[in-house]
């Protein structure tokens, strides 16, 4: 898996390629939860390149919303695929994550503006 960072304003932004299952989830735990551990309270995780997520993944990410959640910082996801929202709503995630189609819907969501319905 490939984990490209990038930062707009005051938001951390992890765009996530290829797998993210038992071998990769560690690593992506890491510089997840080490921002948040250095202060980072806005973050988006792109998702436009993920092609699988399996439950190791999962725990990466709901471990990271939470931690959020407990600083009062927000975690977005987006552009989710077709596969990996599947398993998102299969397991219920979309009703505990705040999950958008694009990039643009979640940097518009954390600058406060509405998103089209």
């Amino acid at each position: 898996m490939q984990i490209h960072e990038d930062q707009q304003g005051d938001v951390q932004i992890f765009a996530l390629a290829g797998q993210l299952d038992t071998s990769t989830a560690a690593a992506f735990e890491s510089r997840l939860l080490g921002k948040i551990e250095a202060g980072e309270r806005r973050m988006l995780i792109d998702c436009a390149g993920l092609r699988y997520v399996n439950s190791a993944g999962l725990k990466v990410m709901l471990l990271a919303a939470k931690r959020l959640d407990a600083a009062k910082g927000k975690l977005v996801l987006c552009a989710l695929t077709p596969s990996v929202l599947m398993i998102f709503e299969m397991i219920g995630f979309n009703n505990i994550m705040q999950i958008v189609p694009t990039r643009e819907e979640a940097l518009r969501l954390f600058r406060g503006e509405e998103t089209p319905a």
